[in-house]
């Protein structure tokens, strides 16, 4: 199967966002001086530099274990979903999507050499879509579901 294939999405009837629109400054401190004095005591810079980079080269389509994901695929599916803050279940893997509506969602699948890949597109207004290519276990067959609930997209197989 060379073509991508529409994958259904099912809507739970709870899909509002229970999180309010107001700004709140709960938690912030805004004095400057305080913060610049912390970010110069603290040496966790060039740590926070590699993530940064780590997340540019997945963003890019760029997955750092990319020799490695060849080999094993399972390796593959644990950096995309780690990139999008997902979590693997033993029956499937759940992304959350807070701020998304279930419209702006687009679910493609396709198989290629025995191997399920799905294509995740979230359209963003007038931004370029997002879209993630996601490679699944080789174990995952044709009982392939998708729901959105909560704000969380759930695959499940």
């Amino acid at each position: 199967m060379d073509e991508w294939s529409p994958l259904a999405i099912e809507q739970s009837p709870s899909t509002k966002n229970p999180h309010s629109d107001k700004p709140s400054m709960d938690g912030f401190s805004p004095d400057a001086s305080m913060l610049q004095a912390q970010f110069e005591t603290e040496s966790t810079h060039l740590s926070e530099v590699r993530q940064l980079h780590s997340e540019v080269l997945v963003t890019a389509g760029m997955l750092p274990e990319t020799s490695l994901a060849e080999i094993e695929p399972e390796r593959a599916l644990s950096w995309v979903v780690e990139s999008i803050n997902g979590r693997i279940n033993p029956d499937g893997l759940t992304i959350p999507l807070l701020g998304t509506t279930y419209d702006s969602l687009h679910l493609r699948f396709k198989t290629i050499n025995d191997q399920t890949v799905v294509q995740l597109q979230v359209d963003d207004g007038d931004l370029p879509p997002l879209v993630k290519e996601i490679p699944l276990p080789k174990e995952v067959s044709s009982n392939l579901t998708a729901e959105f609930s909560n704000g969380r997209l759930h695959l499940r197989w």
